[in-house]
């Protein structure tokens, strides 16, 4: 879950590639892009950075930023932990900025859809705000949810690197298809993951939930994988504390 930084510069120097492209779905930790970048650029390489998943992160200071460290661009979604509407971004420096609109349109993009560019400022202008504080929480929650649940017994995944310092946490059951199977005790409860079982705290963390949160969702997730409590029964219980968090946070009033 992690990049080894020698090992993989080596790997670019032998091979020689033109285009090197870093990210994944799977995203707990950030990736050691300006000593990527070194060996890249002795070759005269690109490097593209999909920061689909910690976009937020980066705006919000928690996560490396890759542009400043080498990389050419910087695209990913608007909707994941950056907070804005569903779509994407791509971001360049000022060497490649020109060659990718130009790239760009009209060849893969011919419209301008007014409302999700309205909708993007307003989530950009927030994050300008508000980002810092809002990634901050978001990797401290991550953390306090990663260590809970591992403290119980459960699987998380990467405790000898911290377990995370992302927004997201792993529960690694072998297989994304036993993972499914897993995922679907919790859903029961309305506790919502995914089939891997990763779990994500961007929005919870809007939401206004902090680490003493992350404890009482650790343990729902606990009595109904490990205790085998019937979800049907935890669900009130976890409807009840959804409910305690309506509001919205870190934006504009």
């Amino acid at each position: 879950m992690d990049i080894n930084s020698n090992l993989a510069s080596d790997l670019i120097l032998k091979v020689k590639p033109k285009l090197i492209l870093l990210g994944a779905s799977l995203f707990l930790f950030p990736y050691p892009v300006r000593e990527i970048a070194k060996a890249a650029h002795e070759i005269g390489a690109h490097i593209g950075f999909d920061g689909s998943h910690v976009l937020g992160l980066i705006a919000g200071g928690e996560f490396r930023d890759p542009l400043r460290e080498g990389a050419s661009m910087l695209f990913g979604s608007t909707h994941k932990s950056f907070f804005g509407p569903q779509g994407g971004i791509i971001l360049a420096d000022k060497e490649h900025d020109e060659f990718i609109k130009k790239s760009i349109f009209p060849a893969f993009v011919d419209n301008a859809h007014w409302n999700r560019i309205a909708a993007l400022a307003l989530a950009l202008a927030e994050m300008k705000e508000f980002g810092r504080k809002y990634a901050t929480q978001v990797v401290k929650n991550a953390q306090t949810l990663a260590r809970t649940p591992a403290e119980y017994g459960l699987p998380v995944a990467c405790s000898s690197l911290g377990f995370t310092r992302s927004h997201q946490v792993y529960l690694d059951y072998g297989s994304f298809g036993n993972g499914g199977r897993i995922a679907k005790t919790p859903e029961k409860a309305d506790i919502i993951t995914n089939r891997g079982v990763r779990l994500g705290t961007c929005e919870m963390t809007r939401k206004g939930m902090k680490q003493k949160e992350m404890l009482k969702i650790a343990e729902f997730i606990k009595r109904v994988i490990m205790d085998g409590e019937q979800p049907s029964k935890v669900k009130p219980e976890v409807t009840r504390f959804a409910e305690e968090f309506r509001e919205v946070g870190y934006c504009f009033k």
